[in-house]
């Protein structure tokens, strides 16, 4: 049960504060883009929705005592303990907390007398209670304790109930009630709760029945056996409960429990869903869905597993979270989306920023001797663990404990990162000769400085022998004072007080009669013993405004522990007696404090810091005063009737929260605080763009700039333009003018503390493109060239430095100003298309293209005149037909025999022709030669052989 105290040393709301100053400050150093919702961010979301949603649903159909009401009184009530806001306005106008009132009240106003909940014609009691006790064990452990009258009576009627160790389900409906072990995971943890509540006989009992609770879940640990009212273990959702019912029975007497657990969680880790997808279905294969993976995760933080260490749980979180939907639920458009928003609510909520578990390594009761004339003691080792994803830092304090017996810690404070742990031992001096059956409860509270309301903390009980018995007479405990529609006020004298009897008339008349503890919303405040034998236990609770926050409606408990006689048939058992009480703040005002004017920004190591301390109530000394800075405190020595105290304190680079806070003799405590940045080192810049060298084809451009400090910076660029940058940092953007050419722009941070950063950066503008040039004509024509490669030239004017880049191959760089680049162009006959793209280093291209046409191919003749092999005679007229594939024939002529060269004339049919006289050859054989060029200058000779015959 978390303290309702709160630390004299160590004011609630100004270390909250604190923190969220530091981390809203590395928030903003580390900022990044969007990113999906944390998973703090969802389960807000979730409860925001689900407070509402349980309300309104309660005040249509007039019925809480359900899953939908239970298990959402459960996640409002973890995630009040894990940091979350109950404070947040929802839907329904109202905020979560008002919703969660409206819940348990009426939660309240429905149980039988028996302590049970039923529907509408008796119907479905073990179901209705098993949710009902669950959330209002949730709402005791973390919320308030005005109803543990009605959490006790719901575990009295568990246990007259149970059968071979467990609860039957009767509201036989997957998946909110499948399976017996849901049923008595629920019960069991209300049980373990309700037993902070009761005498130590009666906690005996509730034990005795959560251990066969958790025996019948171990033996059932491998039933596969399936039925909505079977014992089996076979669903995701029945073992996560299991896990639930174990952690509440405790690590059992030879750590059997712990062990189940852990096999349990590695069960459910290794059970996988339809094709390995993300979180869990009903059964091991199956599609996931929202309701088995929500109360599987819950069950694996029950069981101390994180989903940073385990990508199962992480990937299965972030499955879970992509699912919800905008206003904060699951399920929209399904017939029963209550169902997953209800457990994924429930299941994120265990999962807070700031969390904190306390727990005794050992045994949490110890006994001391009476009798002994010397004083005694009894230490236990606690164990503080931050179940919390952010670095916390806890003030631990102790509460309660018999008048005269101390309690100290060895050590007050403590800074835990994410899933570590600490040890802290608490000693319990008792002073000599003691009488027998004296009972000393006292608790062990660990507040976290980051989150208000966080709180875990675990009880101890030191006894003088022999132990309170659990076999004997049964009594009745009755709280005579506050007496009923009677208040208690903080800063006063508040009389509780408790008579104890039993049937046969014998009053518990001390000393040696045992003892009763007074507790307070939960919080053990006194005991006495009734050393004055007036057979009335009295003690006088003195709140002090300081130490005490818990207003309003509170539960106030009169416990007598029982005491052993002789014979033992006459031992008489403990028994309680509580009311609900109003508990009002203090009628006094509080002091004044003030913190002399302190200086925002400074690069010294230390720094004297004064403050002024003055009683407001009258008859009010200051009783104290003392600087607080990073948990450290620095008392110092004020006046009775306050004025001026004054320290020097050591300072931190970055943030210094500085406190005065001044208490005075009523309690009555006000904390001033102010933060003092220490910058000790010049402003972090950088110039994000433009880059060093970068070109621009422009003459203008935005500077942007990233600059990191502890104090506000000024940054100034080119002295010209000025912008203020916040604590922390931030980024700016200046449009710079610029020139063309090369442009050197500077920029220049200035931190409050005057330390200065400067930064060049040099750019070249261009804005005009490259201007190109090449002797090589469009559509060139070219005859053969040597390798088929022909060379031509590119010239090139830019301010510039440039990049040819050829297509047909070959790249080539100039320097700024330009120049010329010997580029060669390998051929192939026909069109040659290329291009020559030159780029500036501003960017900007000009390109030119050019078609080259190649023709390393003569013509092609055909003899039609003389017929190849022919004879002829007289007066002939050759004739053929030339033709060129690539350009077209320039000219044509004919010889014969190798001499008489003729040229040859175009004839309209495309045939070449010119005369030749046979009669002046001799008789016989001869040759006749085509002699053809081309366009392009290609040349050649063809001869064809032909006859003459004249004679």
């Amino acid at each position: 049960m978390p303290s309702r105290v709160e630390s004299l040393s160590s004011p609630r709301a100004l270390p909250a504060r604190s923190a969220r100053f530091v981390a809203a400050l590395l928030t903003l150093l580390l900022a990044s883009s969007a990113h999906a919702a944390t998973n703090a961010e969802s389960a807000q979301r979730a409860i925001n929705f689900l407070s509402a949603d349980a309300a309104n649903w309660a005040a249509q159909f007039r019925c809480t005592s359900c899953h939908r009401h239970g298990a959402t009184m459960f996640a409002l009530s973890t995630a009040r303990a894990n940091g979350y806001d109950l404070d947040a306005l929802t839907y329904n106008g109202r905020t979560n907390r008002q919703n969660l009132e409206a819940i348990t009240a009426r939660m309240q106003s429905e149980q039988r007398l028996d302590g049970s909940w039923i529907h509408e014609g008796n119907w479905y009691p073990y179901a209705k209670t098993s949710y009902s006790a669950f959330g209002l064990a949730g709402y005791d452990a973390n919320v308030g304790t005005q109803y543990s009258d009605t959490l006790v009576r719901a575990a009295d009627w568990a246990l007259s109930t149970q059968v071979n160790g467990r609860w039957k389900e009767d509201f036989p409906f997957y998946p909110v009630g499948y399976g017996n072990v849901g049923t008595t995971a629920r019960l069991m943890t209300a049980i373990a709760q309700a037993k902070q509540r009761v005498d130590p006989a009666r906690a005996a009992q509730y034990q005795a029945s959560l251990d066969q609770a958790a025996a019948y879940i171990v033996a059932h640990m491998n039933d596969l056996t399936d039925g909505p009212i079977s014992d089996g273990q076979r669903y995701t959702h029945q073992m996560a409960w299991a896990i639930v019912g174990l952690k509440a029975a405790g690590p059992g007497a030879n750590g059997q429990n712990t062990a189940a657990i852990n096999t349990l969680a590695s069960k459910l880790l290794a059970t996988r869903a339809l094709g390995d997808a993300p979180g869990w279905g009903g059964l091991a294969g199956e599609a996931p869905d929202e309701y088995a993976t929500s109360i599987t995760l819950y069950a694996l933080c029950v069981a101390g597993r994180k989903p940073a260490a385990d990508g199962r749980m992480a990937g299965a979180l972030d499955w879970l979270k992509s699912r919800q939907g905008t206003n904060g639920s699951w399920g929209a458009g399904t017939r029963y989306p209550d169902i997953p928003t209800t457990f994924a609510a429930m299941g994120l909520a265990c999962f807070g920023d700031y969390s904190v578990g306390v727990s005794v390594s050992g045994a949490t009761r110890k006994p001391i001797e009476h009798d002994l004339p010397t004083t005694q003691t009894a230490s236990y080792v606690l164990t503080v663990r931050n179940n919390g994803y952010k670095t916390d830092e806890y003030t631990l304090n102790t509460q309660g404990g018999l008048a005269g017996w101390t309690s100290s810690l060895d050590r007050t404070t403590l800074e835990l990162g994410p899933d570590a742990t600490a040890t802290v031992t608490l000693t319990i001096t008792a002073p000599a000769e003691l009488e027998a059956s004296l009972t000393s409860d006292v608790m062990v509270v660990a507040e976290s400085n980051g989150a208000d309301a966080v709180k875990g903390s675990a009880r101890v009980t030191t006894y003088t022998t022999p132990p309170p018995p659990t076999e004997g007479v049964e009594t009745t405990t009755t709280l005579l004072t506050p007496a009923a529609g009677q208040s208690l006020t903080v800063a006063l004298d508040n009389k509780l007080s408790a008579r104890v009897v039993d049937g046969q008339g014998w009053r518990a008349r001390g000393p040696g009669m045992g003892v009763v503890t007074f507790t307070v919303a939960g919080v053990t405040v006194g005991a006495d013993n009734d050393a004055d034998g007036d057979g009335v236990y009295t003690v006088v609770w003195h709140p002090r405004t300081a130490t005490w926050s818990e207003l309003g409606t509170q539960d106030v408990r009169a416990v007598y522990s029982g005491v052993t006689l002789r014979p033992d048939l006459d031992n008489r058992l403990g028994s309680t007696d509580s009311r609900q009480v109003e508990v009002l703040p203090s009628p006094y005002s509080n002091p004044s404090v003030t913190l002399c004017g302190l200086p925002g920004f400074t690069e010294q190591p230390t720094l004297h810091v004064c403050g002024y301390t003055t009683t407001l109530a009258p008859g009010a000394n200051i009783e104290s005063a003392e600087f607080i800075l990073h948990g450290q405190r620095y008392p110092v020595v004020p006046s009775a009737n306050g004025g001026l105290v004054e320290t020097e304190l050591p300072l931190t680079d970055g943030a210094n929260v500085i406190q005065l806070v001044g208490i005075d003799t009523f309690g009555g405590i006000t904390t001033a605080e102010a933060t003092v940045m220490v910058d000790s080192t010049p402003p972090e810049l950088t110039i994000a763009s433009p880059s060093e060298g970068a070109g621009l084809a422009v003459y203008s451009v935005d500077v942007h700039v990233v600059v990191r400090d502890w104090s506000p910076v000024r940054v100034e660029t080119n002295l010209i333009n000025v912008t203020d940058v916040p604590a922390g940092g931030g980024t700016v953007t200046h449009t710079v003018w610029l020139t063309p050419g090369g442009n050197v722009i500077q920029v220049r941070a200035t931190d409050a503390v005057g330390h200065v950063t400067e930064k060049e950066v040099t750019v070249w503008v261009d804005a005009q493109a490259p201007f190109v040039g090449t002797g090589l004509p469009d559509g060139w024509l070219v005859g053969p060239q040597p390798g088929d490669t022909m060379g031509y030239s590119i010239g090139v004017y830019s301010a510039s430095a440039t990049r040819v880049t050829l297509s047909s191959g070959g790249t080539y760089t100039l320097p700024r100003g330009g120049g010329g680049v010997d580029a060669s162009l390998h051929l192939v006959p026909g069109t040659n298309t290329f291009t020559i793209d030159v780029t500036g280093e501003t960017g900007l291209t000009t390109s030119l293209t050019r078609t080259v046409r190649y023709d390393n191919s003569p013509p092609e003749a055909e003899m039609v005149v003389p017929v190849p092999g022919g004879t002829y005679s007289g007066l002939v007229t050759l004739t053929a037909r030339v033709t060129d594939s690539l350009t077209g024939v320039r000219s044509v002529a004919y010889t014969r025999d190798g001499s008489g060269i003729r040229g040859a004339t175009l004839q309209p049919d495309g045939t070449w022709t010119a005369d030749l006289d046979t009669r002046e050859l001799v008789d016989g054989a001869h040759t006749v030669e085509v002699w053809m060029t081309d366009d392009a200058g290609n040349f050649v000779i063809k001869s064809f052989p032909f006859s003459t015959k004249n004679r």
